[in-house]
């Protein structure tokens, strides 16, 4: 998919009969297993998601594509861009509103949808947005069917312009998923042990989609809250990246009250969630994945899939319950792939996503909340005890601008300094020792390398992070 991104960069407009090329654009989207993500009004527009929408109706044999959206503003008009192309394409466009993406992605699934687009940027910031393409059976796009829709768009097989904007742009039905979902999600855990514990916690969903969601949820599971920045105003108050430095507000909550068991972050579309503990304390995002697969070993000894980049503390989880662990390259896309390879009962990611397709193939953070609050109650344990159960090993993550850099050559030099040493070249370069690792790899949504270092002590950790990044 990277070199698609290089082709769309030298396409010229060459119309022909009724196809219209891909006009090229200074500043080009990045197009990726992960979806596609830019800055609107700079590589996004409305034409693109009109001609998106198109080409994966048509891939989908037309009928019924749900579109979701996260909270951005710019979410309605490129929303009205999609059902263009939907139509165009012979398709029936389903407005699903304000919805998480894995509300959008169990909806496809559950009303036998033939595909669903959801808009946002996940954790992107404001001026970005993006594209995320839903299989119908609930899943995102894999790698090769992400390619396919980008290698169309580059070969411009799609209407011109003047089309998409005849073409009616109101949805033709309207419906709410959020009540499904939920009903799904409490009836995957253990609802009535979570009822009868009497628990107590802060949520933060900096004013993102996962405010349509969560507070049915936990109403459903008789869970008390209090939040901060939960509307639905799409107002990011704060960093949407779910991580401990982003979250102060969260952390205010929980020290100026009492009787909380824990608090909890998403990110704008929700499919991420980041815990926080009962005093405010950080806990890393990295135990998301770790307490919801507790949850679920516990009770099904399945097999797990996760990352290159997750943290080791799934290795000891796994270890501890006697089950086979997959990791595979970044992206959600690729963790499904292997669950679905090797029959894997839960999945996820170090970045507080939590995969578990009893509810649905895609990472769910209102799953993960739910996975959580049932171990906690069974446990009776507040969230920094429970997480305290696992080694949190230290973790480094860096960014390093790509530029004017060839990220394959900057590998390529890594891969031969390290060539006597234990490697995994799945995606970018791992770097494994006896005491810790560090990954260095293209990011999938930016343009930037990512250098990712976890180890036994924070003193190692630091040293494999700053060793590559001298290197780069």
């Amino acid at each position: 998919m990277r070199e698609v991104f290089s082709l769309l960069k030298i396409l010229t407009p060459r119309p022909s009969g009724q196809i219209q090329k891909a006009a090229p654009m200074d500043n080009q989207p990045i197009m990726s297993v992960s979806g596609i993500r830019g800055k609107v009004g700079e590589s996004l527009s409305p034409s693109l998601y009109s001609a998106m929408a198109f080409l994966q109706t048509k891939t989908a044999g037309g009928g019924r594509m749900l579109v979701g959206r996260d909270t951005r503003p710019t979410g309605p008009d490129l929303a009205r861009a999609a059902f263009r192309g939907i139509r165009l394409a012979g398709g029936i466009p389903v407005d699903i509103g304000i919805a998480p993406t894995p509300t959008t992605c169990f909806a496809v699934k559950h009303l036998g949808a033939s595909g669903g687009i959801v808009i946002t940027a996940s954790h992107n910031p404001l001026p970005y947005n993006g594209y995320k393409m839903v299989h119908g059976s609930g899943r995102l796009y894999a790698g090769d069917e992400c390619d396919a829709l980008y290698r169309q768009y580059a070969a411009g097989d799609f209407p011109r312009q003047s089309d998409f904007d005849s073409s009616d742009d109101t949805p033709a039905e309207t419906l709410n998923a959020a009540d499904a979902h939920v009903a799904a999600i409490v009836g995957a855990v253990d609802s009535e042990a979570i009822r009868n514990a009497g628990i107590r916690i802060a949520i933060d969903s900096v004013n993102g989609a996962g405010g349509a969601v969560f507070p049915r949820l936990l109403d459903k599971l008789g869970v008390a809250w209090e939040g901060v920045h939960t509307d639905l105003g799409g107002n990011f108050a704060h960093n949407p990246e779910p991580r401990p430095e982003h979250l102060a507000d969260l952390a205010a909550l929980l020290t100026s009250g009492s009787g909380f068991w824990g608090g909890f972050a998403f990110d704008p579309d929700a499919d991420r969630l980041a815990p926080m503990g009962e005093n405010g304390e950080p806990i890393s995002e990295e135990m998301t994945f770790a307490l919801a697969l507790g949850s679920v070993l516990a009770r099904n000894a399945t097999s797990v899939a996760t990352n290159l980049s997750t943290s080791m503390v799934i290795d000891d989880i796994v270890r501890a319950f006697g089950v086979k662990l997959f990791r595979t390259k970044i992206g959600e896309a690729n963790v499904v792939q292997a669950m679905r390879e090797h029959d894997c009962g839960i999945g996820g990611e170090g970045n507080g996503g939590v995969i578990y397709p009893r509810v649905s193939t895609v990472r769910d953070g209102p799953v993960a909340l739910a996975l959580i609050l049932e171990r906690m109650a069974k446990e009776k344990k507040k969230l920094t005890a429970l997480a305290g159960e696992w080694n949190q090993y230290p973790i480094v993550k860096k960014k390093i601008p790509l530029g004017d850099t060839n990220a394959a050559d900057t590998i390529a030099r890594l891969a031969e300094t390290f060539g006597g040493e234990q490697i995994d070249m799945q995606d970018g370069i791992k770097l494994i020792r006896d005491y810790g690792w560090v990954h260095v790899r293209p990011s999938n949504t930016e343009p930037i390398l990512r250098c990712y270092a976890e180890a036994k002590t924070p003193a190692q950790a630091g040293e494999l992070a700053d060793m590559m990044m001298d290197l780069v």
